[in-house]
């Protein structure tokens, strides 16, 4: 949750100027973390988020943008719900604030999705809408196999909604209801950091960004690293097979090794461990790899020649998975 919050910091201290993104961004925050109430016969709206700076930033926007007042209170963190919660509530012009911001439509009736005004608006709104939704119930996991940028919705609408406004901006989102409950996400790294760059998280992207750089380092360094194990293990296993049938064919043949082949073969029983260029270096006279690679399979397809003729095991029976298992 650390980068969660840093974010959250970041984003709570931008300034915006333009009064359609304060609107904007008002309206998707008491949208996303807020609910309407009745008291009295009159409209309570109650914001809950989990930052002093975005509930301050609420707040001074409601105050300035549509110059209604508004109360703060700070709920402890109790069972499930860990961490201080701080609550905005608007309660003498709650009604007034809910038509304002379209969180009712014309007749009284609380809007699904987001209000048309933010859905409609321009890609300045989209973004200022993206910031309201993750001040409001945002995360973002460190970069790895499993990271992204998410937002809880309170519904399948606002989800649609927020897919649509970060659609505009070029960034892909994909909303969807894991147990009940509907999120979008941003899952490519790219993709996350456009949409970091988007809402003004500087100095969270370039944490985020450096994170994300050491480890696909870190995992590249580990597959190179488990590539070679595996490459010395495979060697190691072709040459215990190869020494085990070199003298497997030595038995079979017997007296009747041609003396050139003999010669290749014991090389080879002799230095088990050596690259067949360096087997070639220690014939003598020397040998190319290629020389010294034929050799040993001339003696190896004579001797099972050999061994079919007499019926009996040929050289591959000398190569079995215990002898294998010894040699990792």
């Amino acid at each position: 949750m650390a980068m969660t919050q840093q974010v959250k910091a970041e984003l709570a201290t931008i300034a915006v100027s333009k009064p359609c993104c304060r609107r904007a961004e008002v309206a998707t925050m008491l949208r996303l973390s807020g609910g309407l109430h009745l008291a009295a016969g009159r409209i309570v709206i109650e914001a809950e988020v989990d930052t002093g700076a975005a509930a301050r930033r609420l707040r001074t926007a409601i105050l300035d943008v549509f110059g209604h007042q508004s109360e703060m209170a700070v709920v402890s963190g109790s069972g499930l719900r860990r961490g201080t919660r701080y609550i905005v509530r608007v309660a003498k012009d709650g009604q007034a604030l809910a038509r304002q911001t379209g969180l009712v439509d014309n007749h009284g009736r609380p809007v699904r999705g987001l209000p048309p005004q933010v859905v409609g608006g321009g890609l300045c709104d989209c973004v200022a809408a993206w910031r309201g939704a993750f001040l409001a119930h945002g995360s973002l996991t460190e970069p790895g196999r499993s990271m992204s940028l998410e937002i809880t919705c309170p519904g399948p609408e606002v989800a649609l909604a927020l897919v649509g406004a970060a659609r505009r901006l070029d960034i892909p989102a994909k909303a969807r209801e894991v147990r009940g409950v509907d999120r979008v996400v941003v899952r490519d790294g790219d993709a996350i950091a456009a949409m970091l760059t988007r809402l003004g998280a500087h100095d969270t992207l370039l944490a985020w960004e450096e994170r994300r750089m050491r480890r696909e380092v870190r995992a590249s360094a580990n597959r190179l690293a488990n590539f070679d194990d595996a490459n010395l293990r495979r060697s190691a296993r072709a040459a215990v097979a190869a020494g085990a049938r070199v003298q497997r064919a030595l038995e079979i043949l017997g007296d009747e090794v041609p003396d050139h082949l003999r010669q290749a073969g014991l090389l080879r029983l002799e230095h088990k461990q050596v690259s067949l260029e360096e087997l070639g270096q220690l014939h003598d006279p020397p040998l190319t790899k290629d020389a010294v690679a034929g050799r040993i399979r001339r003696l190896l397809a004579t001797a099972d020649k050999r061994a079919a003729e007499l019926g009996i095991p040929d050289t591959e029976a000398s190569v079995n998975p215990e002898l294998l298992e010894d040699a990792e």
